[in-house]
């Protein structure tokens, strides 16, 4: 009588099997829909409305107090990791202290048995006796003509060249340490694998696991690309301020342009202005604020170069001199004036930001 067979006992992968590892294993990716995207204005890390505002320097907004702690947690993550480092670093040199010891004391023991007339191991007396060969110069019988030429009752005077015993020194080294791991591998195993002194180790010191850790020494900013990170900072945050309007029939609060008066959207490409925090429609910007090329003939004194934000008439336009000045000085990144678009999501059509999520994995060969 025949019975069903579970998935496990086949020597082969079914069409359902194959979907679900191709499923599980594989990169996914996915179209999103218009309620998948984070509304205009809203917390990064809270993906709520933002409270009191801030973006660091590419746009992204935060609630204060949600930049804040994250820096705070973050710098607390950074310190952890430079102390479990150092940590490492020292563990790896007193590793290589005691292996120096016992690489000493094996050769100063072996030094001790020759001299004493007894026979140290064949292999390595054949492997010393070698490396004395290899090491020992030839010396040539001088001819006739040198001997005629050299003073008598004049000795060759000794050279002793430091990188050559230097270079034997480290060689003997490296056959006692390979001794000694020689030696500890002869040692039967014992079966009870759990007891403490003989407990299997992942070998997290050896070479094959000497990967340099590369830590971060500043935070990073949770929204920013994988492949393009930017760090933020406590004094490299711009408080943003919003132009408010209230419905009296329903009390709720909008956020608009100042310029056009219109509601701040996914699709208004917003610009922020730095560092005064004021906040303009992409299309008002470039209406009132970029430069134009020409003088102004209802404002001559204007300069027509100068970049100006529309509410509070501050300057968002650097001065070379001050720029070169201060690119030259090595300090902390500052907020510099000019313009930044806030990062927004998408608006659902597929022209309007980014609309498809994916998801990298490794893949599943069946």
């Amino acid at each position: 009588m025949a019975h069903s067979k579970r998935n496990t006992s086949r020597a082969v992968f079914t069409s359902h099997e194959r979907a679900l590892a191709k499923s599980a294993w594989s990169s996914n990716s996915a179209r999103l829909s218009r309620d998948s995207f984070l509304p205009f204005a809203y917390c990064r890390l809270c993906l709520e409305n933002a409270i009191d505002p801030v973006s660091c320097l590419h746009g992204d907004l935060y609630c204060r107090e949600c930049a804040l702690s994250n820096i705070l947690a973050q710098k607390k993550e950074i310190k952890r990791l430079e102390k479990a480092l150092q940590q490492e670093e020292r563990e790896q040199l007193e590793a290589k202290a005691r292996q120096d010891a016992e690489a000493q004391e094996l050769a100063i023991r072996e030094f001790e048995l020759t001299q004493a007339g007894l026979d140290v191991k064949a292999a390595k007396g054949s492997a010393r006796a070698q490396s004395i060969q290899e090491h020992t110069p030839t010396v040539h019988s001088p001819t006739p003509e040198a001997n005629g030429a050299e003073k008598r009752g004049e000795k060759r005077k000794f050279s002793l060249d430091p990188d050559e015993v230097e270079r034997i020194a480290e060689e003997e080294r490296a056959k006692a340490r390979r001794a000694i791991e020689d030696e500890k591998s002869s040692k039967p195993t014992l079966p009870s694998f759990w007891t403490p002194s003989v407990t299997p180790s992942s070998n997290g010191k050896n070479t094959l696991h000497d990967i340099k850790k590369k830590t971060k020494s500043q935070p990073i900013c949770p929204a920013s690309p994988e492949d393009q990170p930017h760090p933020y900072s406590l004094h490299t945050l711009i408080t943003v301020h919003f132009t408010e309007e209230t419905d009296e029939k329903t009390k709720t609060t909008t956020r608009i342009c100042p310029a056009c008066q219109r509601a701040l959207s996914n699709s208004s490409k917003a610009m922020l202005a730095k560092p005064c925090g004021h906040v303009v429609c992409g299309s008002c910007v470039n209406t009132f604020m970029k430069p134009q090329g020409h003088r102004d003939p209802h404002a001559p004194q204007v300069d027509p170069e100068v970049v100006q934000c529309y509410v509070c008439e501050a300057v968002l336009t650097e001065k070379e001199g001050k720029k070169k000045e201060k690119e030259g000085k090595e300090g902390k990144e500052r907020i510099r004036p000019g313009l930044v678009e806030i990062r927004r999501e998408g608006t659902g059509f597929s022209a309007g930001g980014q609309t498809q999520a994916l998801r990298n994995g490794v893949s599943f060969q069946c």
